[in-house]
């Protein structure tokens, strides 16, 4: 993932107009009757919340399905439960964010499977385009990821950090997040350049090889480990752990700070 000097089209000064398709138009407290179970798979705390924190959570769901546009392509079945479920994965991204919605992506498509795209003469199961403001997951791949809990991949959450990567890390940013989330950014990638630290995940078969490509990606599996491995992760490596946390100002590194 690379972000090619995108910012010459990039505006992150207020929020683009809305492009939602959503076709349920719904209360968040219907969401939670109707989508509870759905949100549970891939934020397993959400029924332990007091009430007024899951309608919290679900009217941030529910703006997410309004500010962006869901495209299936290729005959892929995307129904309602699967919309609410990647939206579900983008708000506990950004569940420590007052300023929780971003213009570097404005869609998301989803093909069945994983796509072959000929001008980058590369098969991709998630992709982020910035220039073309598109996320792009495999459907399968989508599900086999929130219903397993053992690989400790999550597609969609994988490309949506690399979505906040770039509203982050622009130089232009103005999002009210940008010092912590840089200097996380930051902290991360040194503490990972260290060679006994590098050493100590190998052994530990912690990451997986993609995540060395670059920095980027490197930041994208963590964030993926952190939501899906918290125990192991929180416990081998915990000064990782709450970089992580602190770049991304989630609540369970909260006390931390």
């Amino acid at each position: 993932m690379v972000f090619n000097r995108s910012r010459l089209f990039y505006n992150s000064s207020q929020l683009n107009k809305a492009t939602g398709n959503f076709n349920l138009n719904i209360t968040a407290e219907q969401l939670i009757y109707q989508f509870g179970d759905v949100i549970a798979i891939v934020f397993p705390i959400f029924y332990q919340l007091p009430h007024k924190f899951k309608l919290n959570f679900c009217h941030r769901v529910l703006k997410f399905l309004k500010q962006y546009a869901f495209l299936a392509k290729e005959g892929a079945h995307l129904n309602n439960a699967s919309k609410v479920a990647i939206a579900a994965i983008y708000v506990k991204l950004t569940l420590g964010y007052s300023k929780y919605l971003i213009n570097t992506f404005d869609k998301i498509i989803i093909y069945p499977t994983a796509k072959y795209f000929p001008n980058l003469n590369e098969t991709h199961t998630g992709h982020f385009n910035p220039k073309l403001k598109v996320i792009m997951l495999a459907l399968d791949e989508f599900e086999n990821d929130i219903n397993c809990n053992n690989n400790g991949k999550d597609l969609a959450l994988h490309e949506f950090t690399h979505a906040l990567c770039f509203e982050m890390i622009q130089g232009k940013a103005n999002h009210p997040n940008v010092s912590e989330f840089r200097k996380g950014f930051r902290l991360i990638n040194e503490w990972v350049q260290m060679q006994e630290n590098r050493e100590l995940m190998i052994k530990f078969d912690f990451l997986r090889t993609y995540a060395f490509t670059n920095k980027l990606e490197m930041i994208s599996v963590l964030v993926e480990l952190f939501f899906k491995k918290e125990t192991v992760f929180k416990n081998q490596f915990p000064d990782l752990f709450m970089y992580v946390g602190n770049m991304i100002k989630h609540p369970k590194t909260k006390e931390a700070r």
